[in-house]
Formats: structure tokens, sequence, C-alpha cells
């Protein structure tokens, strides 16, 4: 018997949904859909062919495939972990795992059956900066166990800092810290695959730019980075943008030496100061590839974000 009627006694009437063609090839392969009916409520349901993206992303998908369908939308998919089923709930994105656990928002309704059996978080708080360094240091480096004790000369922090840091990783309960049986020395250590770990972390993820200000071309000091879409033009085919960005852990200049807006750009570049040297987790001169997709969490241009998914899948 269809889950949905026997939770809400409701007849559910699936259909071919005929209108896919009209959406980009990226979405047409991350997803299959049906026209589902719901009473009176028709919907589209969505049915991903692979693990779900980031939220952000998802919203994005949505949104692009909202403007096509013009009707609610739902995913429908055999499992979900807590963090995740928790951070469609806060995004209000609708959600149906059959036999456990149905959210409809737009029908006032979220019900659950049962709960799989799995690691639930007890972190409440955004990661420190320092945080997330550990954090991207270990999904770059394909979740493989991480010694502690080189971290505080890598990131150029305190021993303690690095301590607390991996604290705060361990709360999550996806990631432990164990001793490696030479003297006092720990690591950490995590059974989830980068992807995982990186989409189970989500909630606490911050966002990596403090703020953006212009400076003249002539003020780009030595000890900047490319940053923004001018790093992801680096390191995908993105064609470089007309305003070329910088980053930087501290603004230095006068404050007459810069303004929060671009006035003239032909003479200005866009320069970011960073929480964090995202340069100590890739250990090159560039950003690490997780943090610039951070730091670009809410440009919505197309290219921009499939540029992203490209380099984020190489990690996986």
């Amino acid at each position: 018997m269809e889950y949905i009627t026997e939770l809400l006694g409701i007849p559910v009437i699936r259909t071919e949904w005929r209108q896919q063609s009209r959406l980009p090839f990226f979405l047409n392969e991350k997803y299959y859909f049906e026209q589902v009916k719901l009473g009176k409520t028709v919907c589209l349901f969505l049915h991903p062919q692979e693990e779900l993206d980031p939220v952000n992303s998802l919203k994005k998908h949505l949104r692009r495939i909202g403007e096509i369908c013009g009707s609610p939308m739902v995913l429908e998919m055999p499992r979900l972990t807590s963090q995740r089923r928790k951070t469609l709930i806060e995004a209000r994105i609708p959600f149906v795992i059959p036999g456990k656990q149905l959210y409809l928002p737009f029908l006032g309704t979220m019900l659950t059956e049962k709960c799989d059996a799995e690691l639930t978080g007890t972190m409440t708080d955004k990661f420190q900066p320092s945080t997330q360094q550990l954090l991207f240091a270990m999904i770059l480096g394909g979740c493989e166990p991480m010694l502690l004790s080189p971290l505080s000369k890598r990131f150029g922090v305190t021993a303690m800092t690095i301590t607390r840091a991996a604290d705060q990783l361990c709360r999550t309960n996806l990631i432990k810290k164990v001793g490696t049986g030479i003297g006092a020395k720990k690591m950490l250590v995590t059974e989830c695959t980068p992807k995982e770990l990186y989409q189970e972390m989500q909630p606490y993820l911050i966002q990596p730019v403090r703020k953006t200000v212009y400076i003249s071309k002539e003020d780009v000091q030595p000890e900047m980075f490319s940053a923004g879409l001018s790093a992801l033009s680096h390191m995908s085919m993105l064609n470089p943008p007309t305003i070329q960005t910088w980053g930087t852990l501290k603004l230095s200049l006068e404050k007459d030496s810069y303004t929060s807006s671009l006035l003239d750009s032909d003479r200005q570049c866009a320069l970011q100061i960073w929480k964090y040297d995202p340069r100590n987790i890739s250990q090159t001169e560039m950003v690490d590839v997780l943090s610039l997709a951070l730091s670009l969490a809410e440009d919505e241009d197309e290219r921009t974000r499939q540029c992203l998914e490209e380099l984020t899948e190489r990690i996986w």
C-alpha cells in the first residue's frame, strides 16, 4: 500500500512528468522525476540518483526546477541520516522516506514512524575557524587518520588551539580522537568517506570570508592570494572575472585607501578578508577547493556552480 495513503488517508496518483527535457542536463542526471497527486495537491517528486548534494546546492536545484514545474517539490529516497533530515527540515525542503518519515510542510504534515540506527551529533554551535581547517584537511586527505602533533606548525596556531578544534570535531560523533600507541600522541579518525563527512558537517560550517572591500590594483601585496572567481578561473575552465579578487587574513591598508563598494572597475579589485588561511589546508599557494566553494556559496551563476561541482567531485 502507498505509504502516504496509509499515513494520511489521501489517494496518491503517480504519473510521468513530461517537462524534464526543459531542464539542464546535469539535473536530469541527478534526479528521476514523477508527477504525484496527493489528494487534490499536485507535486513533483524528485528521486536522487546519487548521494544528495549539500543543502545550498539542493536549494538552487529546486529553484531551477520550480521555474518549470510551478508546484511543490518533494525529495523521495530510501534512507537519510539524522543530520541530513534535520538539515532538510531546517531548510523546509519536503521529503519522504517510505516507511520511516514524511515531511510535507506545504500540507502542514510531519510524521515519523521510526529512525535508522545511526550516530547523531551533540554539536549545536558553528565551527571555529581552526576547527574548519582541521576538518577540510582531513577530508582533502581522504579521511585517513590524521596525527594531531604536526598540525600546530602547519596551521600556525598553538597546540591548545589544535586540541580545542579536535575536541569540537569529536563532539559531532563523526570523528574520534584515539591514541597511536606511541607516547601520548593522538590522531583523528573517522569511518565516513570524504563526501559523507562533508555532507554531514554542513550544518556546522562557517563562511570563511569576513567581508569584502575594494582596493586599488596598485595596493595588491605579495602576501595576498587569489580568491573568489579569480581562484576558480585558475582551477577550472571558468573565464577570468572582469573584477579580480584577492584574499588576505588582515586588512592592513589605511581606511581611506579602500571602499566598501566598487567605484572604478578599471582601477580597483576586490579584496576578501578571510577568517583563516586556506593555503594551510591545500598546502599550496592556492585556496583549497572546499573553502573556495563556501566563499562562493551565494553565487547563483550556473557556470560557477557547475565548475565548483566538478572540482568537488574530484575530491570524492
